[in-house]
């Protein structure tokens, strides 16, 4: 069922600068990246880093963000010794494999619409106001109108933080990943790219529009969204990053469930053990999993771990 933007209300939203930051799938379907360099990295006296310990093991919850700025990423010190210390590297998803041809291939069948176009999705309100979107960005909106509403609200938030300097090949987890392989260190995967697509591919007609239309209307603020989450992220300030993502997800509950929680809480089977051998792992993740009552750290805290930001 289509709406219109009379029932969206009138309050500002920045859900998909918060979707970014959250799904890593995202920079890796929708764009194609050829990520040979890493980031430009310096020292900072602080980093979104928390330390997760057991009788056992160890675990270092470092946070990021998926696309950066180029010079934007600083090593603290702490994630540095974590590094050191970690005999294996755990990222959301194996880079090689969202990079791969078979990835994109996947994202390219599930992106697609098969007999139908957007305007069989969607409203004729948000189907104009894409169209007026797009053609502002110098894209043509007939090559787009074959993509689902979700994919196409992706491929214009990456297109737009591209355009503005954001870029994938300079986030995190790509430093980590390639550091991580050239010392030697194992390298694993808490998701796979099916699974991170299917978060979005498997939503409702009407949540997938009204994804659309937020990121839609939200084009015009990323620069300064996004600026305001790198700096709470630089600064390891999580609770800057808590209240950015309860903003972001206020109106957005389903969503929040299953892009957050559900992921967070799947993380725990294969984080929990980790810490019920010996052993130190780094896991990269996106800062937003790791800050707020049913964040990463806040369920490993509840089960007993000793928990401490670093």
């Amino acid at each position: 069922m289509s709406f219109s933007r009379s029932t969206m209300g009138h309050k500002r939203k920045k859900t998909f600068v918060a979707l970014v930051a959250i799904l890593f799938a995202l920079s890796l379907g929708a764009a194609t990246v050829a990520a040979q360099e890493s980031p430009a990295t310096g020292e900072t006296s602080r980093g979104c880093l928390w330390e997760v310990s057991s009788e056992k093991g160890t675990l270092f919850l470092l946070g990021t963000v998926h696309v950066l700025k180029p010079g934007t990423h600083t090593v603290s010190p702490a994630a540095e010794a974590a590094f050191r210390q970690a005999g294996t590297i755990l990222l959301e998803l194996d880079l090689d494999e969202g990079e791969s041809a078979e990835s994109q291939q996947m994202f390219a069948r599930k992106a697609l619409l098969q007999g139908e176009t957007l305007k069989d999705k969607v409203s004729p309100e948000s189907l104009s106001l894409a169209r007026e979107k797009t053609e502002a960005m110098g894209l043509p909106f007939d090559r787009l109108r074959s993509l689902k509403p979700w994919s196409l609200s992706l491929t214009l938030t990456l297109i737009k933080l591209q355009t503005l300097g954001f870029d994938p090949k300079h986030g995190v987890d790509r430093y980590y990943f390639d550091r991580g392989k050239q010392a030697g260190k194992e390298i694993g995967a808490l998701e796979t790219m099916e699974y991170q697509l299917d978060r979005f591919d498997g939503m409702s007609d009407r949540l997938q529009e009204e994804m659309l239309l937020q990121t839609l209307e939200e084009l015009d603020h990323f620069e300064e969204e996004m600026e305001k989450l790198v700096q709470g992220w630089s600064r390891g300030d999580a609770e800057a990053l808590a209240e950015f993502m309860r903003e972001s997800f206020e109106d957005f509950p389903g969503l929040y469930q299953r892009l957050i929680v559900e992921r967070n809480k799947n993380w725990l089977l294969h984080l929990k053990p980790l810490l019920d051998r010996p052993g130190t792992t780094l896991v990269v993740v996106g800062a937003l999993h790791l800050v707020g009552p049913e964040s990463v750290v806040a369920l490993l805290e509840n089960l007993g771990y000793t928990v401490k930001q670093l």
